[in-house]
């Protein structure tokens, strides 16, 4: 035991640091692989961060759809925290996704 409560104090946050920085290299080599920023872009479409959250039928779907959102948000703020720019990196790169599978289908059918 110690007699210096300031010293308790300081522990977890620096324990807290270390798992915030573990995390972001975490998220780093994730986001290195392009499996691993085709995972994310799925997540974030699924948090649905572009679309309105109301809903107005019912309570508890505008709950879910804001607590989607909330994760999505959480999740580019860890992007940020590894590097300002990762998610725009992401977004073009989603860009890029839905042009080249636009381009698929017009050589499939040209007619549309």
């Amino acid at each position: 035991m110690t007699d210096n409560p300031e010293r308790l104090i300081e522990q977890p946050s620096k324990m807290q640091a270390l798992d915030r920085d573990q995390a972001a290299l975490d998220l780093e080599a994730v986001l290195r692989l392009p499996q691993g920023r085709r995972v994310m872009l799925r997540i974030l479409e699924r948090c649905g961060l572009y679309r309105n959250a109301f809903s107005g039928s019912s309570h508890e779907t505008t709950a879910l759809r804001l607590g989607e959102q909330n994760v999505g948000l959480w999740l580019i703020a860890q992007m940020e925290n590894v590097g300002p720019s990762e998610y725009p990196r992401l977004l073009l790169e989603a860009s890029r996704l839905r042009e080249n599978e636009k381009e698929k289908v017009d050589v499939l059918d040209p007619e549309e």
